[in-house]
């Protein structure tokens, strides 16, 4: 079976969806993608696993690292859609602890709309307080 990536967006966020078993080989594919969509400018991930028949460890560990990576540069990533096989050796893997895990697409969007949301909102309100904090200055200034 050949292994493709299908790369889309809902509501900015990106979504890379790998078709095939995820091993060695093709968890490597899935982080280059992943790579140049950050590099891009993508923020918010999800990697939906729906068409992914097998995971191995090389796979969690790749899924781990661009988590990591993620947040690193003010990011998230969400898993979804697993599959039952996947998604039973994304617990024992522990990376369900360690990432963000949803059933399905639409709610790890939701997850992200969410994220993206309150990174906006915290921007805002820096942005709001740096005024602020000028404005006092002025005002000790006079």
């Amino acid at each position: 079976m050949r292994f493709e990536i299908q790369k889309s967006a809902e509501s900015g966020i990106t979504v890379l969806q790998p078709e095939g078993d995820l091993n060695e080989g093709s968890s490597g594919v899935l982080q280059s993608t992943a790579a140049e969509v950050m590099e891009e400018g993508a923020r918010l991930v999800v990697i939906d696993l729906k068409k992914t028949s097998g995971a191995s460890s090389h796979a969690f560990r790749m899924l781990l690292m661009l988590s990591k990576k993620l947040q690193s540069i003010g990011g998230r990533l969400v898993i979804c859609g697993a599959q039952k096989d996947v998604e039973g050796a994304l617990t024992l893997s522990g990376l369900t602890r360690l990432c963000c895990v949803r059933a399905d697409r639409v709610d790890a969007v939701k997850e992200l709309m969410v994220e993206g949301r309150i990174v906006r909102l915290a921007a805002l309100v820096a942005q709001l307080l740096g005024r602020a904090e000028t404005r006092r200055l002025a005002a000790e200034a006079v």
